[in-house]
This record gives C-alpha cells, sequence and structure tokens, in this order.
C-alpha cells in the first residue's frame, strides 16, 4: 500500500518535499517561460510559497546537482521537458529573512550573513572557480568586497551564477516599522549598505561577459527595491504579468485535488463542497493579473486548513493561521505609519520637529492612509491602478498606498473594470479579519478607544444564540460615550457602519457583509451564520444604519428620527423578502436559524435609537 504522502505546511526545501513523499502541487510548468527573462523580480503576499518554489529552481539548475535529476523531480512536468539550461549554474542563494531586525546589529549580521554565503559559494563551487579567484574572495573581509571580487573573476569563468534572493525586504521592512523611517534611509540610501549590496550587482550583470547569468529576487513590497535599485534597471517585474497569475498559490483545481487525496486515504472526513466553499471564502480568491480569469489560494492557508483538518469530524476552531496573523501584524506599522490622526498632513519628522517631547512609535501610528484604509474596509472595493514601483517617500500618495496593500495581499483584483480602471477588492474573510483587527489596534495604538472583549464577545454570544442584539450595540456606544477621544471620527452614516463592522468581524460567529444586494437594494449590515462552524447558532441579522449630524433643535431632531426609523423599517421589510435569503442565512427550510432584523440611528457620535426591525 503506497505511503500516504506528508502535508508540508510551511515546506521550503523542495529536494526534503520529494524525497520525504510530501505532497506537491507542481510549478515546474513555468521554467521554460521564466527563461524567458534573464533578471527576474517578483512579488507575492506573504506564505505563497516563494521559498519553496525558489528552492524548486536552484536544485534544477544547479551544476552539482544535475546529476540526480530523475531522483528530485520524480512526477513533475520538467522530468519529461527539460530546458537546455537544466544543471548549469553554480547557484548563489541569499534569504534575507534570517538577518537580525535589531538596529544596532543589522549592518554587522548583514555583512556577516553574505560574507558567509559567499564563503560557502566558493568553496562548494571551487571545482567551477579559476582557483585565484578562490583564494581572492575567500581572503577579503566585507561582503562588499568579496562580491566585488567575485563578480570581476567569474568573467574568467565558462560558468556562470544564477542568483536567488527570497524575502530580499524582509530585514528592511521590519527596520522600518520597529524604528521608522531614519533607520530604514540608513539602510537604502546612497551610502547605504544594503544599497551598496544592489550596486555590487548590478556589476556583476553588466557586459557582455558578465559573471551572473541569472537572477530571481522575490519580496513581498516594491518599496524597498525602488529605494535601493536607482539605475538597477536590468530586472524585468512580472508581478502583474498575466502569464504568471498562477506561479504561486493553488488554483481551484489543485485545492479539489488535495482535498479528493486525502478523503481518498481516509483521514480527510469533512463534506467536500462545504468545505471548498469555506476555503474560497476564508483563503482564495486571489488575482494577481488584471486581466487572468483564475483565483488563487493562499498556499500555506490551505495546508494548514488540511493538516489540522485531518481525523476530524467538525470544522477546526481557528481558521487564520496564528503565523499567518503574525506574519501581516509585522505589516500593520507599515500601514499605518508616521502620522497621527489629528496631523494628517505632516510626515512623522516633520511633526516630531513641532513637538515637545518628541512623540515615540506609539504616539504615531496612524496616519492620513488609516483613513484610506477605512473608506476600503467601508466600500468593499476601490477602483485604483497598480503602481509597480515607488519609493518609501511616495507611499503618502493614495495611489501607491493602494498599490502597497495590493501587494501585501490586503487587495486584490476582482475581475472587473470602471471607467478603464481595474476594481480591487479584499479577497477573503481571513483578509478583512486582519483589517477590522488593524483598526481596532490602531485606536488604541494612540490610545483612541480600546474595549474589553471578553465582555465584547459574551455580548455578541447572546446576540447570535440569544437573539439578543441590544446589549452589543449598547455596550459599544456606552465606550464611546465614555471614551470621548473616538468621537471626533465617529461622523457619517459610512464610518458608522464601519465603526461596527469592525468590532464585528473581530468574532467569527457570522461572516460580516456591508452593502449586501438583496431585492433590488443594499442592506448596510447582513450577519450570515457561520454555520459549519456554529451548527446550533440560532439568529442571523439584517441592520439599518441611520445617520443624523448633531443638532441642538430637538425638534428637528425628533422629525428626522422619526422619518429615518420609517424608511428603515420599509427598507428592511424588502431585503427580507429576497428570495436567497433563507438560504444565504440558514433559515425557513434551508436550516433553523431565526432571522432579525434591527434598526440603528445615530446622532453624531451619540446612539439615539436602536429598535427591531
Amino acid at each position: 500500500m503506497e505511503t500516504i504522502k506528508k502535508i508540508p505546511y510551511g515546506a521550503g526545501d523542495f529536494e526534503s518535499v520529494q524525497l520525504e513523499n510530501d505532497y506537491y502541487v507542481d510549478k515546474t510548468t513555468y521554467i521554460p517561460q521564466l527563461e524567458m527573462n534573464r533578471f527576474i523580480f517578483l512579488i507575492r503576499p506573504r506564505r505563497f510559497g516563494k521559498t519553496l518554489f525558489l528552492s524548486m529552481l536552484h536544485t534544477y539548475y544547479d551544476i552539482k546537482k544535475r546529476d540526480n535529476f530523475e531522483k528530485f523531480f520524480h512526477n513533475t512536468w520538467i522530468l519529461n521537458n527539460p530546458t537546455p539550461e537544466r544543471g548549469q549554474y553554480m547557484i548563489l542563494y541569499f534569504n534575507f529573512s534570517v538577518i537580525t531586525k535589531d538596529k544596532a546589529n543589522v549592518q554587522n549580521d548583514f555583512n556577516h550573513y553574505c560574507a558567509d554565503t559567499i564563503d560557502h559559494f566558493v568553496y562548494t563551487y571551487k571545482d567551477f572557480l579559476p582557483p585565484i579567484l578562490t583564494e581572492q574572495v575567500s581572503k577579503k573581509h566585507t561582503a562588499h568586497e568579496k562580491l566585488h571580487h567575485l563578480s570581476r573573476g567569474l568573467k574568467e569563468s565558462d560558468t556562470k551564477i544564477y542568483l536567488l534572493i527570497d524575502e530580499y525586504d524582509n530585514f528592511a521592512n521590519s527596520l522600518l516599522s520597529e524604528y521608522g523611517p531614519s533607520e530604514y534611509k540608513k539602510l537604502t540610501r546612497t551610502t547605504g549598505y544594503f544599497k551598496q549590496f544592489f550596486t555590487n550587482l548590478k556589476d556583476m550583470a553588466s557586459g557582455s561577459a558578465s559573471g551572473l547569468a541569472r537572477m530571481f529576487i522575490t519580496g513581498v513590497s516594491p518599496v524597498t527595491m525602488d529605494d535601493v535599485t536607482s539605475g538597477f534597471n536590468i530586472g524585468n517585474n512580472i508581478s502583474l504579468d498575466d502569464a504568471f497569475n498562477e506561479l504561486l498559490g493553488f488554483t481551484k483545481k489543485d485545492v479539489i485535488a488535495i482535498i479528493d487525496y486525502y478523503a481518498s486515504c481516509g483521514i480527510f472526513n469533512l463534506d467536500r463542497e462545504n468545505i471548498l466553499e469555506i476555503m474560497e471564502k476564508w483563503y482564495g480568491n486571489y488575482q494577481f493579473s488584471k486581466n487572468s480569469n483564475e483565483k488563487m489560494f493562499n498556499t500555506d492557508a490551505v495546508l494548514y486548513f488540511i493538516n489540522k483538518s485531518f481525523n476530524n469530524n467538525s470544522l477546526i476552531d481557528d481558521l487564520i493561521d496564528d503565523n499567518l496573523r503574525m506574519d501581516y501584524g509585522k505589516l500593520r506599522h507599515l500601514i499605518v505609519l508616521d502620522r497621527s490622526l489629528s496631523d494628517q498632513g505632516k510626515t512623522f519628522d516633520e511633526l516630531n520637529k513641532s513637538v515637545k517631547p518628541p512623540l515615540n512609535r506609539r504616539e504615531s501610528t496612524l496616519n492620513g492612509n488609516f483613513s484610506r484604509l477605512k473608506e476600503i474596509m467601508e466600500n468593499r472595493s476601490i477602483v485604483s491602478t497598480i503602481q509597480k514601483s515607488f519609493p518609501y517617500e511616495r507611499l503618502i500618495d493614495s495611489g501607491n498606498f493602494i498599490s502597497l496593500l495590493y501587494f501585501f495581499g490586503l487587495l486584490t483584483f476582482k475581475g472587473d473594470y470602471s471607467q478603464g480602471d481595474p476594481v480591487l477588492t479584499i479577497p477573503n474573510e481571513t483578509i478583512q479579519t486582519l483589517i477590522y483587527e488593524y483598526i481596532k489596534a490602531s485606536y488604541e495604538d494612540v490610545d483612541i478607544f480600546a474595549v474589553d472583549l471578553y465582555t465584547l464577545r459574551k455580548k455578541f454570544r447572546g446576540m447570535a444564540y440569544e437573539g439578543n442584539f441590544k446589549p452589543v450595540f449598547e455596550f459599544l456606544a456606552f465606550e464611546i460615550n465614555r471614551q470621548t477621544k473616538i468621537r471626533d471620527y465617529i461622523e457619517g452614516e459610512k464610518v458608522i457602519q464601519g465603526f461596527f463592522m469592525a468590532y464585528f468581524g473581530l468574532f467569527d460567529f457570522y461572516l460580516s457583509l456591508s452593502e449586501e444586494e438583496l431585492n433590488k437594494g443594499f442592506a448596510d449590515i447582513v450577519l450570515k451564520p457561520f454555520y459549519l462552524k456554529y451548527p446550533d447558532i440560532g439568529y442571523a441579522y439584517l441592520f439599518e444604519f441611520k445617520y443624523i449630524p448633531r443638532t441642538n433643535d430637538k425638534k428637528e431632531l425628533a422629525a428626522k428620527l422619526k422619518q429615518k426609523v420609517e424608511h428603515s423599517r420599509k427598507q428592511l421589510l424588502k431585503y427580507a423578502g429576497d428570495e436567497n435569503l433563507e438560504k444565504m442565512m440558514h433559515t425557513g427550510k434551508y436550516g433553523r436559524v431565526n432571522l432579525k432584523k434591527g434598526i440603528v440611528v445615530f446622532h453624531g457620535w451619540e446612539m439615539v435609537h436602536i429598535s427591531d426591525g
């Protein structure tokens, strides 16, 4: 009997995956297409299989491993379709995720890591290098010197380098998020050691007899690459190319094959159709080319779910992998960095000059782009082109900020256009939940708003199982009244909706939908029961939110309130008549969930009405 394949969750070593009977989704079909470009730059979100893909390229092109081709590439497409360049290169591989994030030691650690990597390279490939070059490189002390001599010496070598760099921007992003722009600039600007590293790479790739034949660089953001590679115009950024939409991640066909394989082995017992629906909602819907028809799934998220579901007859407790949550947590400060909520027109450095004592990082974590993030959450989509390259200073430009959200995987192409430009949308429930957490944490970072989540979850449970929704709204409304700093940001119907959505989204009893189309209208908030995880959940909800600007005229307020409530009742009655609502909410003949309707009205920052609809 064939041994059941292991789940390669978190695996980054292609050879181990192949030799230890791990499940491998074949990506070798892309090798001929990639060979059309000599120097490649690819941006993909966290946990999409970048490291494993680079490891596969390493094994395929390594001149020292060419005699083991069949051993490593069994059951892959490339085994029967090898290219002439197979096993033709010396591989120089850097993984910058191992560099320390401590600003006091990062330069020394970078130098030591790169120097050790280059020394290991010349030792590994000494039989393919001029003897004098191996000796010269070994005697040099700094990575820059070693790289410089390697570059010059390789021009006399018949065997060239394939350079692989994984997570090129990892430690740079960490420096920026932890210590701010000043440390980042030291790293990336004219005299920065990181910038000098890429200057050396350009030298290696220059000229007809260059020692660098091919290069593949991966990361999660184009910002650092723009900052460190001015004049480094040899790389081809394939991140948005139609041909490489499916290069990383899993297709729907891949996910179905994985589910079917482990179901056939008798260790995956959950219903395929239901699980596929959950995976699409929580891990799927990424599109990396605006013209593609294929939606992609996050690789590690799918493998995490499959791994946790072995021999289970019920849905796993936590659909979001803690590792993914931590990875995205590291990015949060890059999104909300440099300006406070009340100083949205100033950079951190400008603001810091006018404030005594100077601001610390905690006091300056929200910026003008925070408002943009909230706007995206409120509308669930935004129309924008994607900028493939921009420096850190231009991150304050809305188009660049939206592009950064796209590259991080917080937005993706929807597949639609609006007046010629692509529509971007939040891909799935995992990302939506993480953005809710960003917003909540960002309020807390600047001491604007914080609530007791234990108490709020308890009230939310009552809402889900007892049909008592008012305590949830009353609790949050009370905290808004008590914590006065938040009041400046509670203005307008969309803002109110977005605020409550952010806190609803912290708990997974429901899928929180805003502006959901029902019966030719758009309901403000729909709380769709997460029935597969909570099969005993009792209630689903439709809510209408209304907003009345602040006024001191009590008669005017009373008249507007009456009007808003009456209009809301009519809207909710219409939405409740949608022919697909029962199936969507698991009510009626589709389940035993009860549908409730609610009306919430705010007068400025104050909740003045809450009732059944």
